[in-house]
């Protein structure tokens, strides 16, 4: 179950800090970023309280279970752990503040990554952007994504080896404003339940095997769906009716 949370919360959380990527749309602006993780901050210390340890338990089993050919991940390095803010220095890791052990954004694009989805990343419980893009990933995005990421507010899984279907969860990421899974091996029908994302600003499905009718998402375009052969409906081609089966009657 999600949080009652008051208005000016959620409007804080509405327009996140979003990621940069050369294959993305997705930019990162500064210029509220500041206001906005000090409400959103407060936020998640009433909901989710101090995760010092769990932050860093979420951290070591990232590096445990991806293979790092260029041994990028080498560098975190979790044997000081007295000194206050340690991970915050880790490569490709930022922290609410520098001097805690509570991460915010984990930017690990481009790092020949590879593995299954890290299912530990549910441990870094104050996570809202997560960029693991054109890297090696591959398998099935979690069906319980939601219950991973609760709070993700950027998601870009682009340039990956995902396959299997897009996860209906995915819909319960209320504070999601940017979503890229773009460039991957995802099959299946569009979940419905993205349409009810109304903080979507960016999204991108594009270069997948996707299939059916498209979600109403009033953030997308053509271009969010490209080469996907199989998808119909605004802002695409006209979804062609089923034709109805005749009944012949025997005399």
């Amino acid at each position: 179950m999600y949080p009652i949370l008051p208005s000016f919360l959620l409007n804080s959380i509405a327009h996140p800090h979003l990621f940069t990527a050369k294959r993305s749309p997705f930019s990162y602006n500064n210029d509220t970023i500041q206001e906005q993780q000090a409400c959103t901050f407060l936020l998640l210390n009433n909901q989710l309280g101090y995760g010092t340890q769990s932050d860093i338990d979420c951290l070591r089993s990232i590096k445990a279970s991806l293979e790092d050919p260029l041994s990028i991940l080498a560098s975190w390095d979790f044997q000081n752990m007295t000194d206050e803010g340690f991970i915050c220095k880790f490569i490709g890791i930022d922290c609410w503040h520098a001097n805690e052990n509570r991460v915010l954004n984990i930017r690990l694009s481009e790092m020949e990554l590879k593995g299954e989805f890290p299912r530990g990343l549910a441990n870094c419980t104050a996570l809202t952007g997560l960029d693991l893009s054109s890297n090696k990933i591959y398998g099935h995005i979690p069906y319980d994504i939601s219950t991973i990421l609760s709070f993700v507010t950027s998601l870009d899984l682009s340039f990956n080896n995902f396959s299997g279907s897009i996860p209906e969860s995915l819909g319960n990421c209320l504070f999601l404003n940017n979503l890229n899974l773009s460039n991957n091996g995802l099959s299946g029908q569009i979940p419905s339940q993205l349409g009810s994302l109304s903080r979507m600003r960016n999204f991108c499905l594009a270069n997948n095997f996707l299939s059916g009718r498209v979600p109403n998402i009033t953030s997308a375009t053509r271009k969010s769906y490209e080469n996907n052969s199989g998808l119909c409906g605004v802002p695409l081609q006209r979804c062609r009716l089923t034709p109805s089966k005749s009944v012949k009657v025997g005399i």
